[in-house]
């Protein structure tokens, strides 16, 4: 567990904000035991000059207090029911409809607000919809389990190393 520079709550006006910075739109808000499943869609066919089916809908789970004990085991669960995109690893979709949207250690490295895991969803998102419709993808993408969690240590490495360069 690191750390974290925010403390408290994240509440309905952190969560709306983040997601209407992306595009989203919350469809439905609830909360019932310290958790707040929020549903929210958007459509990804209106960044593209092609007709296709591109509404996607997320479910997603937000401990309220994440940032009182922040650690990969509290970070906002992210769950594609839209039933759009294959689950599997390729696409970063696990088999129930979660998606892999960052290395374990990066949101705790770089001291994630709820905005930037939000980010990280919709770039993803964004960039299966690219490959898919124009054959290219944007985004860099490490791959999974030790290799990816290597990847992105060495990624780490480097940037630390860029650093003390300059």
């Amino acid at each position: 567990m690191i750390k974290h520079k925010r403390h408290g709550a994240v509440n309905k006006q952190i969560i709306t904000f983040a997601f209407k910075k992306h595009g989203f739109s919350v469809q439905n808000y609830a909360s019932k035991n310290n958790v707040i499943t929020v549903i929210v869609e958007k459509d990804y066919s209106k960044g593209f000059n092609i007709k296709f089916n591109g509404l996607i809908r997320l479910e997603v789970s937000i401990i309220e207090n994440m940032y009182d004990m922040f650690c990969v085991y509290t970070y906002p669960k992210f769950k594609e029911i839209s039933n759009i995109i294959p689950k599997n690893g390729f696409y970063h979709i696990y088999p129930d409809g979660s998606l892999c949207y960052a290395p374990p250690k990066r949101p705790l490295v770089e001291k994630w607000e709820f905005v930037d895991f939000v980010n990280a969803v919709d770039a993803l998102l964004y960039n299966y919809f690219s490959i898919e419709y124009i054959g290219k993808g944007e985004l860099f993408e490490l791959e999974h389990g030790l290799t990816g969690l290597r990847q992105y240590e060495f990624i780490c490495s480097r940037n630390q190393s860029d650093k003390h360069k300059n």
